[in-house]
C-alpha cells in the first residue's frame, strides 16, 4: 500500500467529520433541551476532526515500519466516526414525536431514580427488540412502545448497560474474583474425579463466558430489578413466554451472549430477596414454575455447573451494594403516586394481574395521561430549534 493511497483515505475521513457537523448543525426539527446532544456530538467529532488531521500532517505517514500501526489507528478512528453516523446522528436526522416521548420519559425516569449521569437518547426505530448502544449512550426501543407499559421494564434492563459501563471496575473486580475461585474448585474436583480433558475445556469456556459477557447480562438484569423489582420479573417473563421454549440454553460447554433464561429469572428472585421482597418474588416463581412444567425443556446433567444460585447471590449482592453506593433509589423507596415511573410500572403489572380482559383499555388511558404529563405543551406541532 501507498503511503498516498492511505493518506488520502485519512484525508475523506477528515472530510466525512466536517461533513457530520455540517448536517448536524443544520438540522432544525430538535427541540431546544436535545442542544447538550447536539453540542456534545458535535465537540466529539470536532476532537476526531483534530486527531484525523495530525495524522493527514504526520510526515512519517506511510513510512513501512510504522504502516501497520497508522493503519490501525486509521481503522479506529473509522469505527467512531461510523458510529456516530450510524446511530446518534442518524436518530437526531429523523428525530420524531415517538423518540420525544421517550426522550422525555427517560430524562423523567432518572431524575426519580437519581440515577446521576447524562440520560440516553432513545430511538424509537429498532427492528431487534431493545438494545442499548453503550458507547453512544443511546437505547433502542421497538416502533410503537409508546402505546404500552408493560415491557418497558426492559428499557431499565437496557439503561442497566450504560450504568454497567460507567460502573464496570466496582461491578467487576470484585465478581472476577469470585469467577476465579469457582473455576478453579471446580477444576479440581474434576481433576479429582478422573473427568476428561473436555470438562477441562468447557469450565475454561465457562470463565470467559461470565466474564466477558454474562456478568454483564445478569447485572443489568439485577440493575432493572432494584428498580422496578417485580415489574422486571414479569417483564421477563412475557419476553419468555413470546420468544423461545429452550430456557437452559446455553448449558455447559455452550457459549451465548446470554445466560439462559432459566439463570436469568432465578437471578430476579434472588435480587427481589436480596431486597427483602420475598412475596412479589413467590408471585413470579408460581407462575414461573407452572410455565417450566409447560414448556419441553429441561437441563442436562452438565448444567449445574453454569449457573450455581451461591454465585447469583454474590452478583446481586455485589450490584445493589453499587447502585446504593452510586445514591440510586429503588423502587421500594420510590413514593406510590401517579407521576412516579417506577411506580407506574409496577402498577401495571398489578392492574394486568387483577383484571387481564380489561387492562388494555386501562393502559390506553394511562398512557394519555402519560404523554400529557412528559411531552412538552409544544408537542402536537413541529419539532423546532
Amino acid at each position: 500500500m501507498t503511503s498516498e493511497f492511505l493518506r488520502g483515505q485519512v484525508q475523506l475521513l477528515f472530510k466525512r467529520c466536517n461533513v457530520l457537523r455540517k448536517h448536524l448543525q443544520l438540522l432544525n426539527n430538535l427541540p431546544k433541551d436535545m442542544s447538550l446532544y447536539v453540542n456534545n456530538l458535535d465537540a466529539e467529532l470536532e476532537k476526531l476532526a483534530h486527531d484525523i488531521k495530525l495524522i493527514v500532517e504526520d510526515p512519517d505517514l506511510g513510512v513501512d515500519y510504522l504502516l501497520n500501526n497508522q493503519i490501525n489507528t486509521f481503522r479506529r478512528y473509522t469505527e467512531q466516526v461510523n458510529l456516530i453516523e450510524a446511530y446518534p446522528l442518524n436518530l437526531l436526522d429523523q428525530f420524531n414525536q415517538k423518540d420525544l416521548y421517550f426522550y422525555c420519559f427517560a430524562k423523567y425516569f432518572c431524575q426519580q431514580i437519581q440515577y446521576g449521569y447524562e440520560p440516553p437518547l432513545v430511538s424509537t426505530h429498532s427492528n431487534d427488540y431493545f438494545y442499548a448502544f453503550t458507547t453512544a449512550n443511546m437505547i433502542s426501543l421497538p416502533l410503537c412502545e409508546d402505546e404500552f407499559l408493560l415491557a418497558i421494564p426492559d428499557f431499565v434492563h437496557e439503561l442497566g448497560h450504560i450504568f454497567y459501563d460507567k460502573n464496570e471496575e466496582d461491578i467487576f473486580r470484585p465478581f472476577a474474583e469470585v469467577i476465579n475461585t469457582y473455576v478453579q474448585e471446580q477444576k479440581q474436583n474434576l481433576a479429582n474425579q478422573s473427568s476428561s480433558k473436555a470438562y477441562q475445556d468447557y469450565l475454561n469456556l465457562l470463565k470467559k463466558t461470565w466474564l466477558q459477557e454474562y456478568i454483564i447480562e445478569f447485572s443489568c438484569d439485577i440493575f432493572a430489578t432494584y428498580l422496578v423489582g417485580d415489574a422486571y420479573g414479569w417483564s421477563h417473563l412475557r419476553l419468555i413466554l413470546q420468544s423461545h421454549s429452550e430456557i437452559y440454553y446455553p448449558s455447559f460447554g455452550e457459549e451465548g451472549t446470554h445466560p439462559s433464561d432459566e439463570a436469568r429469572m432465578r437471578a430476579i428472585l434472588i435480587t427481589l430477596n436480596e431486597l427483602r421482597d420475598s412475596q412479589q418474588a413467590q408471585n413470579i416463581s408460581q407462575q414461573w414454575q407452572q410455565y417450566k412444567k409447560i414448556v419441553l425443556d429441561s437441563p442436562n446433567e452438565e448444567y449445574a455447573y453454569c449457573y450455581p444460585d451461591n454465585i447469583l447471590q454474590k452478583l446481586a449482592q455485589n450490584v445493589i451494594n453499587v447502585c446504593d453506593k452510586v445514591g440510586l433509589i429503588s423502587y421500594q423507596k420510590q413514593p406510590s403516586q401517579d407521576g412516579n415511573l417506577p411506580f407506574l410500572l409496577q402498577q401495571a403489572w398489578k392492574e394486568f394481574h387483577n383484571n387481564p380482559t380489561e387492562y388494555a383499555e386501562w393502559e390506553e388511558q394511562k398512557v394519555k395521561t402519560l404523554k400529557s404529563m412528559l411531552l412538552p405543551s409544544t408537542s402536537n406541532r413541529p419539532l423546532v430549534t
